[in-house]
C-alpha cells in the first residue's frame, strides 16, 4: 500500500473494529491551527503540525494521573469529541474566589465553575453536619480531573468509579474522617455540592479516563471476554463508543461540520476567544489493486471531523478527520493481510488541488 499525502497535515493509519464491529482500515488526518487572538480572525495553519499520536500522553508523564492527550490512531468514533486541555484564568489576573469558564462549539456547550481551595469543617462541637469553608483566592487553576470530584478514600478502602484521581469523595462519613478534607475545585454549576452526601459526576473539559465509568462499560463485560474477537482480542460485546474520549457532556451526536462558531471563556489570560472553525475538509481516496486487465479507479472516502482539541496555553487547537474503509469479513491474520494487500494506494488532498469536492 502506498500512502500519498499531498497536504501539510499530519497523517496516520489504524486497523481495528469499525461500524457494526466490522474490521476496517482508518485513514487519519490531523490538522493543527493557531488560536486566533482577536474575535473575527480566521484560524491559520500552525507552522508546526502536531503528529498523529499513537500512545496516550499523561500530565507530567504520570500514568496514574489524568490524561493530557489521548492517542489519535483509533479505527472509528461513532460521535465527535470536543476537548479542552488548559487552565482557568481570573479576569485581569486579579484574585477571585470562584469563576465560570466555558467552551462552546456550535450548539454544544459546557460550563464549569472553578473554586479556590476549600475544605469541610465543623465550626463548633455542636455542629453535626459539616459546612464548606470559603474558597481561597486564586488567579489560575489547572483544568484537570485531579481538581474535580472523585478520588480514593484510603481509610475507608473505597473509591469513586467515575474519577479515581479527583478529590472530595468521602467513603466514610464521621466527624474525624471528614473534618478538614478538601472539596473539588471544579464543579458543574447545575449540580453544586451542598452536602457531604452529594456525589456529582466529575466536571471538566479534558479527556475522560478509559478506566472510569461510564466509558469503561463500553469495553465489554467480563462475560463478553469468553468470546473475544479473533483478530483484535476485544470483548464480544465491545462497543466502539469506547473510542470516544471526551467528557460525556462534550460528545457531539453525529460529527462536526467544521465551520461551527467557537467561544472559549476564561481559559486564556485575555478572557475570551471567539472564532469559526476553519471549514477545511481533507479529501481522502483509496485505489484498490487492479483486477486482471482492469485498472481500478480511486474511491472517495468520507472523512468526517470527529475530534476537536483546544490547547489554549499553547496557542493552538487541532482537528482530526477519520476516513473508514471496510475490509470485509476477515477473521484471521492471513485474511487481514490479504485485505490490506488489496489496497494499492491511499491519497490525501485538500480542496482545490485537483481532489474535487469532499466526499
Amino acid at each position: 500500500m502506498q500512502l500519498l499525502n499531498d497536504t501539510p497535515l499530519a497523517h496516520g493509519l489504524a486497523v481495528g473494529l469499525g461500524p457494526e464491529r466490522r474490521p476496517c482500515l482508518a485513514v487519519i488526518v490531523k490538522g493543527t491551527f493557531e488560536l486566533p487572538g482577536r474575535p473575527g480572525d480566521a484560524p491559520a495553519l500552525a507552522p508546526e503540525q502536531l503528529p498523529v499520536l499513537t500512545e496516550d500522553e499523561f500530565f507530567d508523564g504520570d500514568a496514574t494521573g489524568s490524561l493530557r492527550l489521548e492517542r489519535d490512531n483509533v479505527p472509528f468514533k461513532p460521535r465527535a469529541d470536543v476537548v479542552l486541555v488548559g487552565t482557568a484564568y481570573a479576569p485581569g489576573g486579579r484574585p477571585v474566589r470562584s469563576l465560570d469558564v466555558s467552551v462552546r462549539v456550535g450548539r454544544l456547550q459546557k460550563i464549569v465553575r472553578v473554586f479556590g481551595d476549600r475544605h469541610w469543617m465543623f465550626p463548633t462541637r455542636l455542629v453535626v453536619v459539616p459546612l464548606i469553608s470559603d474558597p481561597e483566592p486564586f488567579t489560575e487553576m489547572p483544568l484537570r480531573y485531579e481538581h474535580a470530584f472523585g478520588g480514593f478514600d484510603r481509610k475507608a478502602h473505597k473509591y469513586f468509579n467515575l474519577n479515581y484521581v479527583g478529590k472530595g469523595f468521602l467513603g466514610k462519613k464521621t466527624r474525624e474522617s471528614v473534618d478538614g478534607r478538601p472539596l473539588p475545585n471544579l464543579e458543574d454549576p447545575r449540580r453544586l455540592i451542598s452536602s457531604w452526601d452529594d456525589e456529582p459526576p466529575p466536571a471538566g473539559f479534558g479527556f475522560y479516563s478509559p478506566h472510569c465509568v461510564p466509558r469503561i462499560r463500553y469495553a465489554g463485560t467480563e462475560r463478553g471476554y469468553a468470546q473475544p474477537h479473533p483478530l483484535f482480542g476485544l470483548a464480544a460485546d465491545f462497543d466502539p463508543a469506547f473510542y470516544n474520549g471526551a467528557h460525556p457532556d462534550l460528545q457531539a451526536p453525529g460529527y462536526l461540520r467544521g465551520d461551527e462558531e467557537v467561544e472559549l471563556v476564561g481559559v486564556t489570560p485575555d478572557g475570551l476567544r471567539r472564532f469559526r472553525l476553519p471549514n477545511l475538509h481533507p479529501a481522502v481516496s483509496l485505489r484498490p489493486v487492479a483486477s486482471g486487465d482492469e485498472a481500478a479507479g480511486p474511491q472517495p472516502l468520507p472523512a468526517p471531523l470527529d475530534t476537536l482539541v483546544f490547547l489554549p496555553d499553547e496557542g493552538v487547537f487541532y482537528q482530526v478527520w477519520r476516513a473508514v474503509y471496510p475490509l470485509g469479513e476477515v477473521n484471521d491474520p492471513a485474511a487481514l493481510e490479504a485485505a490490506l494487500l488489496g489496497i494499492a494506494e491511499v491519497r490525501i488532498r485538500l480542496p482545490g488541488d485537483g481532489a474535487g469536492p469532499p466526499a
